[in-house]
């Protein structure tokens, strides 16, 4: 089983990993490869130190049905030439935006030149795939968070010499198919597992890439935008949890992320929160030694408001082991001022507020986390259905508000993940109308101010060594200059 590279890199946090897979080509390939992605390690026999987490869940859940550790190999694309040959009857692959669709990486890459090296680094990956597979007859199975991708590609599926397509929580139906491949029997084109199976997930065996570990699974709340819209959150046993975590400090990771598209929801059955079992799991937690500090991925606005400042003042204390980051982020999506426009887009997400509600929502968690020692990070997103020029402008007055707060602010364009909405399209630049722009670059003139010491800090608790924090500060320098450059020539072309 194998990752694309942006996901096979050696990362020690979160940030170096977002940062990676937001790049095109117009960044030097040996910068990617040494400064910003370096490889993961490789054992004498191909396996990688570290893989992304689905892939771990696969291969303990491939193990757990009988076949042995020689017969069951993660490696990177740089181990490829050595794992495979005649004795190979599966390759699994997982990407995260095989094909440069994702949403978050689309809008970054119609800003600046040259194509995304998600995109670039899996089709070289799966070329060399392809060819090895016409050699020796082996079966392709192909999943990870961007499998949506190439599940609605036909062509795509069919030049890269895919067999069958996984979406969902694949560790069951991989088992099934592999055992199918290795009977000779045929495999279906493609996949899809609705359920979310936490309570059946197994343990991983060996370290997962920047540590994560996976609290909770699916969302349920209905953004169109989202591949988890509508597979209901259901939370990991706190025993699998805990071994996952023993696993990774095992291998050596210091620090980890929490795993789940809403942090302070674990432990609730629904919409709400569920304080006291979020506490026990993370008080368990801690009792693991040999960690700096977690970092936390996604919450949802909706579940910070129903948090009290003490109750977010103990979970930040429980959050740091042994070294504490004055930047510990949350990344909330807000997508727009307009509460109507979200709660049309993304049923559930205001749930169990109302739609009027939502600014004044958005404003209350953001200071509340302020106060309580996070780092607000705010998604939007451009070009909703059924967006109009006062919901921009309504958006861009709670931006100019963000930027008076410790918080930043991330805009991503518009682009559908369900079959049924994929005629109309996404939001692209063919769309970007002035006001557009001008909210889009007011919010990475906030990010250009705030971003760099976030950066640094993370790095820093995640123990990155002084030299590559000061080579990372100058390349985002570099990167700054080119944004601000694209933005302006966006603004002749429009005026």
């Amino acid at each position: 089983m194998v990752a694309d590279r942006t996901l096979s890199g050696r990362y020690r946090v979160l940030f170096e990993g977002i940062f990676a897979t937001m790049q095109t080509t117009q960044v030097p390939e040996a910068a990617m490869r040494r400064l910003v992605s370096p490889a993961v390690r490789l054992d004498g026999q191909g396996r990688a130190a570290t893989v992304p987490l689905g892939l771990r869940r696969i291969e303990a859940a491939l193990l757990a049905s009988g076949l042995g550790e020689e017969e069951v190999v993660c490696t990177t694309p740089e181990g490829l030439a050595k794992v495979l040959g005649p004795w190979v009857k599966v390759v699994g692959v997982s990407s995260s935006d095989p094909l440069g669709r994702g949403m978050s990486n689309t809008t970054t890459s119609q800003f600046w030149s040259g194509e995304l090296y998600t995109k670039y680094w899996t089709g070289g990956m799966m070329e060399e795939i392809r060819a090895a597979k016409e050699r020796w007859e082996f079966s392709v199975l192909a999943g990870g968070a961007g499998a949506w991708q190439w599940a609605n590609d036909e062509v795509a599926r069919r030049e890269q010499g895919i067999d069958c397509v996984v979406e969902g929580y694949g560790e069951q139906e991989a088992v099934r198919l592999v055992a199918d491949a290795l009977a000779g029997r045929s495999l279906p084109a493609r996949v899809e597992e609705r359920r979310t199976l936490g309570e059946v997930a197994p343990a991983i065996r060996r370290p997962s890439l920047l540590g994560i570990v996976e609290l909770s699974r699916g969302c349920g709340r209905g953004c169109g935008f989202c591949t988890m819209a509508k597979q209901r959150m259901e939370h990991l046993p706190v025993e699998t949890i805990v071994a996952d975590l023993e696993t990774n400090v095992a291998g050596g990771m210091r620090s980890v992320v929490s795993g789940s598209e809403d942090f302070f929801r674990y432990g609730s059955d629904g919409v709400g929160v569920a304080f006291e079992r979020l506490q026990e799991l993370l008080t368990t937690m801690r009792q693991v030694k040999g960690l700096r500090f977690m970092q936390i991925d996604h919450a949802n606005v909706s579940s910070v408001v129903q948090m009290s400042e003490e109750q977010l003042r103990e979970v930040r204390r429980l959050l740091t082991w042994e070294q504490r980051t004055d930047y510990l982020w949350v990344n909330m999506g807000v997508e727009s001022a307009n509460g109507e426009l979200v709660a049309a887009n993304c049923g559930g997400k205001l749930g169990p507020f109302r739609g009027e509600d939502w600014e004044a929502m958005v404003r209350e968690a953001v200071e509340k986390l302020t106060r309580t020692g996070y780092f607000p990070v705010v998604s939007l997103v451009l070009g909703l259905p059924g967006e109009t020029g006062a919901d921009v402008a309504r958006t861009s007055r709670l931006v100019d508000w963000l930027g008076q707060q410790r918080a930043v602010v991330f805009p991503i364009f518009y682009e559908p993940v369900r079959v049924e909405e994929m005629a109309g399209g996404g939001f692209g630049m063919d769309r970007l109308r002035l006001d557009h722009l001008a909210l889009y670059e007011k919010c990475y003139e906030i990010n250009f101010r705030l971003v760099p010491g976030l950066y640094w800090d993370n790095q820093r608790a995640g123990g990155v060594g002084l030299g590559k924090r000061v080579l990372m500060r100058l390349l985002g320098k570099t990167e700054v200059r080119a944004w601000r450059g694209a933005f302006g020539r966006l603004r002749e072309e429009r005026q």
